[in-house]
């Protein structure tokens, strides 16, 4: 068979690279003799995936899809066929008007991938991942049909972004990239696995039926040489490295491999080495949350910051900062400067670890509730050091680190806290002078 014919059968059953499933083409049976009994077919292989992709124009309050930023694209759903048609659809609708792309999708057709990433390019327009809720959708119900068909209707939604539960997998990524700026928030996973091959059909409400591939093996890993080749020749048109594509390689199609920060600013995806994610709600408090991904002394950390009702006047600010397995708490105060004021952080805590996460130095301080109206706030260390503070052998037996006589001088950048996403204007309307009391002994709980 030619590589002509090859990539034409491979575009005709449907290059997939979405969320692992597609059955693998099985070597042929032997003839029957004549007369012998037949055994029923195989049931098709069957899941549930998210509808095929919808753009949409989203609206939310000021700063909800960054700083400046109150209205943005929603690519939500499974990559086909019709992806970029669809697309550009919505970009003629807008006109000149450049609002960012957000992903939030389990991956699909890399065909479809590989042509949104290249309109992106084209129209100069950024690129990021987040999950959009429409007002009136539940944001627990992850597929609804009565949603869906909002997503649907051509109207621009009034919704929330969030960056705290959402994904692009696989061809996904591809798309991503394309983008003329990419923005991958703090926290955000970008899973990658091999390519497959399969028929697949798609009905209105996800649901996927794959049959195996009846391509011969010889023929199937002619047509996936082929596509590698196309996908490579994308991520050098885009400038993005091909330890990308290697990495993909390396993982069954049946799996998924999440990159670290380290790869996604090695592979050119996203660059900045200091990444601020955006505030997203969470009911427990109720709170506002956030991440913030630094590379410290060549390793990339988090920080992660949780905001909780106190009161109807006070909030509880938890600062939890990942400063690696072995390393002590730092031997200072911390303090956060406000529009209000001034706000010095209480005594470290140290985390048990937990898993593979390595243990957090925990600090916690009231600030009043103004800090919500703020465009950010700053923590910083405290201009007069405290004694030098020691955990370890040196912590007291309730978790609080006994002081040392001697100080210790300790480096730390100014983290600034921008006021971004729609977790703090929801937070701002829950809290009430009922609302629940945070702990005074501070946990996280991401």
């Amino acid at each position: 068979m030619t590589a002509r014919v090859l990539v034409v059968i491979a575009v005709a059953l449907g290059l997939a690279a979405g969320t692992p499933a597609a059955a693998q083409a099985a070597p042929s049976s032997p003839a029957k003799p004549a007369g012998s009994p037949s055994k029923p077919p195989a049931p098709e292989k069957s899941e549930t995936m998210p509808p095929p992709v919808v753009f949409f124009l989203a609206k939310g309050d000021a700063n909800a899809c960054g700083v400046g930023c109150s209205e943005w694209i929603a690519a939500d759903g499974t990559f086909d066929a019709g992806a970029e048609d669809r697309l550009r659809v919505l970009l003629k609708k807008l006109g000149g008007r450049k609002p960012p792309v957000f992903f939030h999708s389990p991956g699909g057709q890399v065909s479809a991938g590989l042509a949104i990433g290249r309109l992106l390019r084209q129209r100069g327009l950024t690129s990021g991942v987040g999950w959009t809720v429409p007002a009136g959708c539940d944001p627990k119900q992850r597929q609804e049909p009565a949603c869906d068909k909002l997503k649907r209707s051509g109207r621009d939604l009034v919704a929330v972004l969030d960056t705290g539960h959402t994904m692009c997998n696989s061809s996904c990524v591809f798309a991503l990239v394309g983008g003329a700026v990419r923005e991958v928030g703090a926290g955000v996973q970008l899973g990658v696995h091999s390519i497959s091959f399969a028929l697949k059909q798609v009905d209105a409400e996800g649901h996927v039926t794959r049959k195996p591939s009846p391509m011969t093996p010889a023929a199937e890993r002619k047509a996936t040489d082929i596509w590698y080749g196309r996908i490579s020749a994308y991520l050098r048109e885009m400038g993005i490295s091909q330890g990308l594509l290697a990495a993909a390689r390396e993982i069954e199609y049946s799996r998924l491999r999440f990159l670290d920060r380290r790869e996604i600013v090695a592979f050119g995806i996203d660059r900045r080495e200091t990444v601020e994610g955006m505030w997203w709600f969470v009911d427990q408090g109720p709170s506002a949350v956030k991440l913030i991904e630094e590379n410290r002394a060549g390793a990339f950390r988090k920080d992660y910051l949780r905001l909780s009702c106190r009161n109807g006047s006070t909030l509880r600010l938890l600062y939890g900062r990942d400063l690696g397995a072995d390393a002590p708490v730092m031997p200072v105060r911390l303090r956060v400067t406000a529009s209000a004021g001034t706000f010095v952080l209480g005594r470290p805590f140290r985390s048990a670890t937990s898993g593979t996460r390595a243990p957090m130095e925990l600090r916690s301080v009231d600030l009043p509730i103004s800090v919500l109206g703020d465009p950010a706030f700053t923590i910083e260390l405290a201009e007069t050091a405290a004694p030098a503070l020691q955990g370890g052998k040196g912590a007291a037996a309730d978790g609080n680190v006994a002081p040392v006589a001697e100080e210790t001088p300790v480096s730390m950048a100014t983290v600034k806290v921008q006021s971004a996403g729609a977790g703090l204007g929801e937070l701002a309307r829950r809290c009430g002078n009922e609302a629940p009391k945070a702990k005074d002994v501070p946990t996280l709980r991401i």
